[in-house]
């Protein structure tokens, strides 16, 4: 017997297999003790849900209620337990009652390398450039091994950095999991939690940033800085909808261009025979709100047309037929079904949209950039803020991390923010008193000038430093995504730090990179129905393997619509101030934001997008664990938070990742190198993830 929950996802009621994909998901050792994992197993039976949804809850209570990471035991399960009984407690349904007076007293690069297992050819061009508890996971087979497997693979061949993915068909034995898993990794400075390609040499550089004035890398931008700096707070309604319905037309316009045999038609008109259509997935209801932890489920989809192909009309969606699938809102899709009464339609299939190809490089660009670089490849650190205690304002770990950059002497540091975190309680309160200061700073600017600053500048002058602000970000004025540049010269920043946009792409040599600095792996919930008998099924079990294929398939760095917010609880009168919400009155409900919102500037969402091709390091930075993985050829990078939140005003600990990138050998001799293209004599793949070594350390 097997019960179904909220997401239309089985749940296992045998007790053995229940424990054994709970052993998987949370990682648990032999070390770990029975009670722990009866507890997880009693805390699935009695929520009805899965092992991933399970540990999904887990790291959001440790992210959002404790603010700490917490180990895997009885005593901490039982507190876990209370959060989802609360959690289920104050979920309960949105009241619709009649409207409410508002007024009323209330209180308040463009060659590009073939998609895998979609088509022969990538399109030519993408869309319009529109104005914690440490997750221990279980190696499967030798450790820190990278599979060599080739790009034109299932799309379920994740390479993750110690190797674990389980296919959703293996069946796994427990006892085997248990006797396979690691030790704990010990808490200590500088040790890797993950390491990529671990048989790839570290790369080191004493002497490279000397007096030489010629750089061993040049960097590209691949944006236009000025279309950035749009007006927010401005948006209309009717350019927000042009651009939401030319999301659904051009994906449109690129399926017919792709699938020349297939028509696109009308899924809200009745239809007695199967039919092909696009369409954006919308939630039932507009009061939907994923901050309240309501349950978005497979009987609660639409699809959303644009005005060209269906008038704007939403259907109901009966998903009954699929065995697989994961949607979420905003997603654009590509469906195959029939709507035989006018009132619902059926999906038959669930078709996979054309892919974007890999950047390629000819060889005389690939031997120019190798010559000036000596031979000796490239060395990027990365890391993601906050960089102080959420409960202070000291920066003296960051400061002690520069001094770490400037003897390794990388050739680029990545540094994203939040810088100056506008969620911090001194921030927040106002009530900042720097130490060794002879004159107090007046305002949030002249904090960021007084002490990020002089930290940067601190940075060797031969080092190219690239900051990326965060909607956290309590000194930019823009506060919307896409994000506009810190302004260097205001904050006093140095010349070899190079301010860019929030998202951005660049290229340093023949790299391309793209970095988004919102939270897309906390706020996408997908809802999933995992096939079970599929020997190659098409979503992976892994919840980030799923979300980064959505991001690649969406061509979208955010590809969720509506964004996530978080609010704070009304304390006065929080039942009334949800009526009231619901019926227009937002202005309290705005009022208790805590600062975790995804605004999103819709009019100008076209920034947002990846282009014409995918990047080969992807870089996302998440409160959610830190980890490096290869996803269709794409290096994904979550270098986790740089100061990990905590009540502990102490406690000062985190996480950064350092890439050590070969040089490109265009020789035939070379192996785990850049590959010469099928259709382009001259023309080669980076193959980035192949060598490249990525580690993931702690602070």
């Amino acid at each position: 017997m097997k019960k179904r929950d909220n997401h239309g996802t089985s749940i296992m009621t045998d007790d053995t297999e229940l424990k054994a994909e709970l052993a998987r998901v949370f990682g648990l050792t032999k070390g770990d003790t029975d009670e722990v994992l009866r507890k997880l197993a009693s805390l699935a039976e009695i929520f009805h849900t899965n092992a991933n949804d399970l540990f999904v809850h887990w790291e959001t209570f440790n992210v959002t209620k404790v603010q700490d990471d917490l180990e895997l035991t009885v005593i901490n399960l039982d507190k876990f337990h209370e959060y989802l009984q609360e959690s289920l407690a104050n979920k309960g349904t949105p009241s619709m009652r009649g409207s409410k007076d508002v007024s009323s007293g209330t209180v308040k690069k463009p060659l590009l390398r073939p998609s895998i297992a979609i088509s022969s050819s990538s399109p030519s061009s993408g869309f319009p450039a529109t104005p914690s508890l440490k997750r221990r996971k279980v190696p499967e087979g030798s450790a820190f091994k990278t599979p060599r497997t080739g790009l034109e693979s299932s799309p379920v061949d994740y390479i993750s950095a110690n190797n674990t993915f389980h296919s959703p068909s293996s069946n796994t034995n427990y006892s085997d999991d248990i006797q396979s898993s690691p030790t704990k990794t010990q808490q200590n400075e500088g040790l890797p939690i993950e390491v990529l390609n671990p048989d790839l040499p570290e790369l080191t550089l004493e002497g490279e940033t000397s007096d030489d004035a010629s750089k061993p890398f040049s960097i590209s931008l691949n944006f236009d800085p000025s279309k950035y700096k749009f007006r927010t707070m401005s948006m209309k309604l009717l350019e927000s909808a042009d651009v939401l319905d030319d999301q659904i037309d051009t994906m449109a316009s690129i399926i017919s261009e792709n699938k020349k045999d297939i028509e696109l038609n009308n899924p809200c008109l009745s239809s007695q025979f199967d039919i092909y259509c696009c369409g954006r997935i919308v939630p039932d209801s507009p009061l939907y709100d994923k901050s309240s932890n309501q349950t978005l489920n497979a009987s609660a989809l639409y699809l959303e047309t644009s005005r060209l192909s269906g008038v704007g009309q939403r259907v109901p969606l009966n998903l009954s037929e699929l065995e697989e699938y994961s949607l979420f809102p905003g997603q654009i899709v590509f469906l195959k079904g029939r709507n035989p009464t006018g009132q619902e339609f059926s999906v038959k299939e669930i078709l996979p949209l054309p892919e974007l190809g890999m950047p390629l490089s000819n060889q005389d660009d690939l031997e120019h950039f190798a010559e000036i670089n000596g031979h000796q490849g490239l060395k990027v650190i990365l890391a993601a803020g906050p960089f102080c205690n959420n409960n202070t304002i000291d920066f003296t770990k960051f400061s002690q991390f520069v001094d770490k950059i400037n003897s390794l002497n990388p050739h680029i540091v990545i540094l994203v923010g939040p810088f100056i975190d506008i969620t911090n309680s001194l921030v927040r309160s106002g009530d900042i008193d720097l130490q060794n200061e002879k004159k107090q700073v007046k305002d949030l600017d002249d904090l960021f000038k007084a002490t990020i600053s002089p930290i940067i500048r601190k940075i060797n002058s031969k080092i190219s430093v690239i900051m990326i602000p965060s909607l956290k970000d309590a000194v930019i004025k823009h506060c919307s995504y896409p994000q506009d540049k810190f302004d260097r010269k205001k904050f006093g920043l140095p010349k070899n730090a190079k301010v860019f946009p929030n998202p951005s792409s660049f290229s340093a040599n023949e790299i391309l990179f793209g970095c988004s600095n919102l939270d897309v792996f906390k706020d996408l919930r997908d809802v999933h129905k995992l096939s079970k008998t599929t020997e190659k099924p098409k979503f992976s079990s892994n919840r980030f393997d799923r979300i980064i294929n959505h991001i690649f398939e969406q061509r979208r760095y955010y590809p969720m619509f509506p964004s996530s917010a978080s609010f704070g609880a009304n304390k006065n009168n929080e039942g009334e101030a949800n009526e009231s919400s619901q019926n227009g009155n937002m202005g309290d409900l705005l009022s208790r934001s805590d600062g975790n919102c995804a605004s999103l500037e819709v009019p100008y969402l076209g920034l947002s997008e990846l282009g014409d091709c995918l990047p080969d390091v992807f870089i996302s930075p998440s409160e959610l664990k830190p980890f490096v993985r290869v996803v269709k050829g794409v290096l994904v990078v979550n270098p986790g938070q740089f100061i990990k939140p905590s009540k502990d005003a102490t406690k000062e600990s985190g996480s950064f990742a350092v890439f050590d990138i070969q040089s490109p050998d265009v020789s035939s001799s070379a192996e785990n190198n850049v590959e010469r293209a099928d259709t382009h004599e001259h023309e080669y793949y980076h193959n980035v993830h192949k060598r490249s070594r990525v580690s993931i350390n702690r602070v």
